[in-house]
């Protein structure tokens, strides 16, 4: 049986005097908690649905198709000055950027030669390796720079 003072009693009987809350502020309590788990999920579904990038902004990923270089991954594995001439469109062997841009991420995820990848940034126009999202690699680059005449 239920007494009518158990009804009026504060929610949190055993809590100490003046920290008890009462049955209305506990469901004031519980609405604002509503209200700010709507607020993170929509900033999360926000997020997931633009990745990021506000409607009118450019998109952060610009190399569409720049997975299929099979045909041209031979390139990756030339010497230096005539890799860097066929990368800078010096040589009857064009390649587009979007492939460009998988010889990038190719070589950031293999052997990461420094003068490689500073020809494929300068074709690409880009200041950071990051900016090729897929290319993945250390944040250095090897060095291949002769130390001997050897």
């Amino acid at each position: 049986m239920v007494n009518k003072t158990d009804k009026e009693a504060p929610v949190d009987a055993n809590a100490p005097e003046g920290v008890a809350l009462s049955d209305a502020e506990r469901k004031a309590a519980m609405k604002d908690g509503a209200k700010e788990d709507a607020k993170e999920t929509g900033k999360a579904i926000h997020r997931a649905l633009t990745d990021g990038v506000e409607l009118g902004d450019p998109p952060s990923f610009q190399w569409h198709g720049m997975d299929e270089i099979q045909q041209y991954a031979d390139i990756i594995d030339l010497g230096l000055s005539e890799f860097e001439e066929i990368v800078a469109g010096k040589s009857d062997r064009k390649i587009p950027d979007e492939k460009v841009a998988g010889l990038f991420a190719l070589e950031r995820n293999g052997q990461n030669r420094t003068p490689y990848v500073k020809a494929l940034m300068k074709r690409l126009g880009i200041k950071d390796v990051s900016e090729v999202p897929q290319a993945g690699g250390p944040d250095y680059t090897n060095d291949i720079t002769s130390i001997t005449k050897l």
